[in-house]
């Protein structure tokens, strides 16, 4: 999983992981010299640490509150410019009774790094190839690090010759602009589990498309956004693509723009224990699309993204084979 889209030239990729524990960002504001591992069975720790030329090098920790004594620490030391991140991996696997990231490997373009942990589970990567990674965000908990991805900016045509990481930091990272325009997150609301993805914000969202079904869920949802030079582009399927119907909410084009989303969630028809979005309405500045869905039914939970005045710039939940949660970035006024 991996989904990119543009705020301002910034891109999120990721987070691989679980959706518990709660979420952490870190921007770097120059060349990573370190990172420190703390691995078992698990992923207990992870921390950056970069110099910003004032003296004291600039750290930041994401790790567990309950260490073990089988815990091992490794640190990893860049010989920075020189070397530089080019890609991360590893693997999510289950940890008590949630995913998390089991193992982590960091590659250069010098050397390999890992992997640490659990080599086991289900396996995410990604690999730099015309960006720039200008930071990290993931989730945490008590007792391990839940999930992990990063933030990246496209590198620029002047660039594109230049040979080393410092002088990519110098041409790209322009990280106290970056750090203030990162989305606020709320929800994503909806069953536990699935697999995380976020499709980032943009300038305008003009569409969407609704996955419908026999059951009594989304099947899935999909998103027809507007970037910042413009250009449209379309999201992934997030959800299951079994639907037999498709409804469109199309916004006009007389500055409507959507500011929240509500509905239900609850058990899935016919799958038991299973549960995932049962019905979504989206609130506009100007009407209410929707309901689309089944609004009532035994064990279905309320949702709603509309309590604080503001405007929808993106997307992101998670899904089971049908979309099982929703949640929305937003710009507040």
């Amino acid at each position: 999983m991996g989904g990119t889209s543009d705020f301002k030239g910034c891109i999120t990729h990721g987070p691989w992981g679980g959706s518990e524990g709660k979420k952490w960002v870190y921007i770097l504001e120059s060349p990573i010299e370190k990172i420190i591992v703390r691995h078992g069975t698990v992923l207990v720790s992870i921390e950056f640490q970069t110099n910003c030329g004032k003296g004291a090098p600039q750290s930041s920790l994401f790790r567990a509150k309950i260490t073990t004594s089988t815990s091992k620490v490794t640190t990893i030391s860049m010989d920075s410019p020189n070397e530089y991140l080019m890609s991360i991996s590893g693997t999510v696997g289950r940890v008590r009774s949630y995913d998390a990231v089991v193992s982590i490997c960091f590659k250069t373009n010098l050397n390999l790094y890992g992997p640490y942990g659990l080599d086991e589970g289900t396996a995410f990567s990604y690999e730099v190839k015309d960006e720039v990674i200008v930071g990290f965000h993931g989730r945490e908990d008590s007792y391990s690090l839940i999930a992990i991805g990063v933030y990246a900016i496209p590198k620029s045509p002047a660039s594109l010759p230049t040979s080393t990481y410092e002088g990519k930091i110098k041409n790209e990272l322009c990280c106290s602009k970056c750090i203030m325009t990162l989305p606020r997150d709320a929800g994503p609301w909806g069953a536990c589990g699935g697999q995380p993805w976020d499709d980032g914000v943009f300038s305008a969202i003009k569409q969407v498309r609704i996955h419908l079904g026999e059951l009594n869920v989304i099947y899935g949802l999909q998103f027809k956004y507007l970037k910042s030079d413009g250009k449209s582009v379309m999201s992934q399927i997030h959800g299951g693509t079994d639907g037999v119907e498709i409804s469109l909410v199309n916004l006009d084009d007389n500055g409507e723009f959507f500011t929240g989303i509500s509905g239900f969630y609850g058990p899935v028809e016919g799958f038991d224990g299973m549960e995932a979005i049962a019905s979504i309405s989206f609130h506009t500045n100007l009407r209410i699309h929707g309901p689309y869905g089944k609004q009532r039914g035994a064990g279905y939970v309320s949702y709603s993204s509309t309590a604080s005045s503001g405007k929808v710039v993106g997307f992101h939940g998670r899904n089971n084979g049908f979309l099982s949660a929703i949640g929305v970035h937003m710009e507040y006024f």
